[in-house]
C-alpha cells in the first residue's frame, strides 16, 4: 500500500525530485547554502519556515533556474495549501468550496491568503499583496500560485480551464517564459499588484470530485473546538501574536492582513493596540526575533542566514533585536508547543 504523505512531506519529496530532474544534488546545495543537513530530514519543521524559502531562492539563483518552483510543483503528489484548501476539497462545488475556504484565510500555507471576487461572468482568485513575497520570496510565492492552479484543476477532474494568471513579479524571460506558458497554458500577465488566477464563472457550479460532506462537517467541528480552546480568554494582543506567528511560517504579515484576519478595520486594530500600550511593529518584531532565536538555537542555523531569511529588508534591525533578546533569559518558543501548527493548521483527517 502506498504511503500517504503529509503536505510537508509531499513538498520536501517534490523538492528532492525536482532537483534530481534538473541534475542538482539537493543535499550538496543545502550544505553549500549554509543550512544544516538535518533540516532535510525534518519536513514538518523545514517546509513551513523561512529557511525553506531561503533554500528555494538560493537554488534558483545559483543554478539560474527562475522557474524552479514550477519544477517542484510538477512533482507534488497532491497540490494543497493547508487547511483552507483541505476544506475546499471536501465541499460540494467550487462556489461552496471558495466560500468555506475564506473562513480560514489565516491558515493558507502560502505567502498570503487567497480571496475570490466575481465580476462580469469571471471569477478571480486573488492572493493578498506582499512586496516581500514578490521581491524576496519569489519562488515560494510562485510555488503557492502553482499549487492553487493545480488544485483547481484536480478538483474539477481536469476539466477546468483558466482564462489568465497574473504575477506580482516581472517576466523571468528567456527559456523560463516557455516553462511558465507550458505549465499554466493560458494568458500570463506579469508586474501586477497581486498574484491571481481568473476563470469563467460557470465553473462555480462544477461538482468537486473529492467532496465528502460527512468528513467536512466533522473537520469543521474539530476546527471550531481547537479555535475555542486556543482563543478562549485571550485578549486582542495574544490573538494577534498567534496569527502573526502563523503567517510568519511562510513569509510575512502586514498590519492590513492582520486586521483582515481579526475581522477588524486597520483603524480599529490600531485603537485596540493603543489601549494595550503596544503597536503592530512591536508585536511583529517580537515574533520575528522569537523565530530567529528558534532558528539559531534549536535548528543551529548560521546567524547570517537567519537574518537574511527573516528580515531581508533590515538585517541590522533583526541583529539588534536578537542582541536585546539575549539580555532576557527567555526560552525561544513558537506559540505554545507549536499548538497551531499541530492543531488548527493541520487537523487530522479522521472520522
Amino acid at each position: 500500500m502506498k504511503h500517504t504523505l503529509t503536505e510537508d512531506e509531499d513538498v520536501l519529496h517534490a523538492l528532492f525530485e525536482a532537483c534530481k530532474s534538473l541534475g542538482i544534488d539537493l543535499k550538496d546545495a543545502a550544505s553549500k547554502s549554509g543550512l544544516p543537513a538535518k533540516l532535510l530530514t525534518l519536513p514538518n519543521h523545514f517546509v513551513s519556515s523561512h529557511l525553506f524559502n531561503y533554500l528555494l531562492e538560493t537554488i534558483a539563483k545559483k543554478y539560474h533556474c527562475q522557474d524552479f518552483a514550477l519544477h517542484l510543483a510538477n512533482n507534488l503528489q497532491t497540490p494543497e495549501l493547508g487547511l483552507p484548501t483541505t476544506v475546499m476539497s471536501l465541499s460540494s462545488d467550487f462556489k461552496a468550496g471558495l466560500e468555506r475556504a475564506s473562513q480560514y484565510s489565516a491558515y493558507y500555507q502560502d505567502t498570503g491568503y487567497w480571496r475570490h471576487q466575481i465580476c462580469e461572468e469571471q471569477v478571480t482568485l486573488i492572493k493578498s499583496a506582499n512586496n516581500l513575497s514578490s521581491k524576496y520570496y519569489r519562488q515560494r510565492n510562485l510555488l503557492g500560485t502553482a499549487q492553487m492552479f493545480l488544485l483547481l484543476n484536480t478538483l474539477s477532474s481536469h476539466l477546468w480551464q483558466p482564462k489568465k494568471v497574473c504575477f506580482s513579479f516581472s517576466n523571468p524571460g528567456a527559456k523560463f517564459s516557455d516553462t511558465f506558458h507550458e505549465f499554466f497554458n493560458c494568458e500570463l500577465i506579469f508586474d501586477q499588484p497581486n498574484d491571481s488566477i481568473s476563470f469563467p464563472a460557470e465553473y462555480l457550479e462544477f461538482n468537486i470530485s473529492s467532496s465528502d460532506p460527512v468528513l467536512l462537517r466533522s473537520m469543521e467541528v474539530h476546527i471550531r473546538g481547537l479555535q475555542e480552546e486556543l482563543l478562549h480568554d485571550r485578549d486582542i494582543v495574544e490573538r494577534a501574536r498567534l496569527i502573526i506567528d502563523e503567517r510568519l511560517r511562510f513569509a510575512h504579515c502586514s498590519e492590513d492582513e492582520l486586521a483582515f484576519y481579526l475581522k477588524l478595520s486597520a483603524a480599529d486594530l490600531q485603537g485596540e493596540f493603543a489601549k494595550a500600550k503596544t503597536d503592530f511593529t512591536e508585536l511583529l518584531e517580537q515574533q520575528i526575533s522569537a523565530r530567529a532565536a528558534f532558528y539559531t538555537q534549536r535548528c543551529h542555523v548560521p546567524m547570517d542566514i537567519v537574518l537574511t531569511s527573516l528580515m531581508p529588508y533590515d538585517e541590522d534591525r533583526l541583529y539588534d533585536l536578537l542582541k536585546e533578546r539575549e539580555k532576557e533569559p527567555t526560552e525561544p518558543t513558537l506559540r505554545q508547543d507549536d499548538i497551531i501548527k499541530g492543531g488548527i493548521s493541520k487537523p487530522p483527517l479522521s472520522n
